[in-house]
């Protein structure tokens, strides 16, 4: 009996050894995935709606997101058949289309919207592989009619500036939009929507072409509502006259007449003009700008006396008035 019993106690022994080293299945490891959203909110711009959400920059490990490969964006609208989200864009940051990134945060719009129906929006993170990762949280907005383009609107050209204006309307306010080398602004250039109807865009590059639009804004219950804008193309000119010349100097030696000027200190001349008075009219003596500082005419009219001034002229043809006048006697 004790034999048998110990022999029953030794198999038991042997069969917990012979599995002591074997291992089981491994546990299938989890993938990492984006950090949830948790800021999709949304903006009225150009009469459209504009979605925007900050782009994840960690998993929900806390490490960095280097795996992410875009955005999958669901629309439900409330009153409509079914009410259910369905799909409204895929994002593939590999693609650069389709949406704009600014500061860290993902902009797309929704242009196919109806009045009085309630639309519902969320978003889900995708990793390059195509998994998905947890619901952004729910922005939700009843559409009404953005407002019409604003009245009147002008602007005046001048140097390195562009002068906007535009017939203010009760009840709403505006915003002015300039787009930076053919790209969509997202911001207006003014920090908050203006109350007035005068806008002035300084620090332009004089001859450059500028592309601007302004829109007016309606705000109710705290949201701005933008419609389209005027669109309008500006080249700043540059219109103010370079300095007048000095130490302007006109003395007759022999059939000739040597007139002398001080050099004008402005960085955008382009030359000079030089005028002759005589019998009463003035006469351009130099067929060219000239870059001198002297001038000699030696086509002297048969007069008893006559006249000169010089005029300074810039790159972009704005021409100063006229230097002293300094009478020559050419015969007592």
């Amino acid at each position: 009996m004790l034999k048998r019993y110990i022999v029953i106690v030794s198999v038991i022994l042997l069969v917990i050894i012979s599995g002591c080293g074997k291992k089981g299945d491994p546990m299938p490891r989890e993938l990492p995935l984006p950090k949830g959203i948790n800021d999709l909110s949304g903006a009225v711009k150009d009469g459209v709606l504009f979605l925007s959400f900050s782009k994840p920059a960690l998993n929900k490990d806390t490490a960095e997101a280097k795996d992410l490969g875009g955005f999958r964006v669901l629309k439900t609208c409330g009153a409509c058949i079914g009410g259910t989200y369905e799909p409204f864009k895929d994002i593939r940051l590999d693609e650069n289309k389709g949406y704009a990134l600014y500061d860290n945060r993902i902009y797309v719009y929704d242009d196919a919207l109806a009045k009085g129906l309630q639309y519902s929006y969320k978003v889900y993170p995708l990793t390059k592989r195509g998994t998905i990762g947890e619901a952004s949280n729910v922005f939700t907005i009843k559409w009404e009619t953005p407002p019409d383009l604003p009245k009147n609107v002008s602007v005046k050209e001048d140097d390195g500036k562009a002068e906007f204006s535009w017939s203010r309307e009760e009840g709403f306010l505006y915003n002015v939009y300039r787009y930076e080398n053919g790209v969509y602004p997202l911001f207006s250039l003014n920090k908050n929507p203006l109350a007035v109807s005068l806008y002035v865009d300084s620090g332009l590059e004089n001859g450059k072409r500028y592309r601007y639009e302004v829109r007016k804004v309606r705000v109710k219950d705290g949201m701005q509502w933008e419609g389209e804008g005027v669109r309008l193309d500006v080249v700043p000119k540059d219109k103010r006259p370079p300095a007048v010349p000095i130490d302007v100097k006109a003395e007759r030696k022999g059939n000739t007449v040597v007139i002398t000027w001080k050099e004008s200190p402005d960085k955008d001349l382009a030359g000079y003009n030089v005028y002759r008075i005589g019998a009463g009219a003035a006469k351009r003596l130099n067929t060219e700008l000239t870059r001198d500082t002297s001038f000699i005419d030696t086509v002297v009219p048969d007069l008893r006396y006559v006249s000169y001034y010089v005029t300074s002229v810039d790159t972009s043809g704005n021409e100063s008035g006229q230097s002293r006048e300094l009478v020559v006697i050419l015969r007592e």
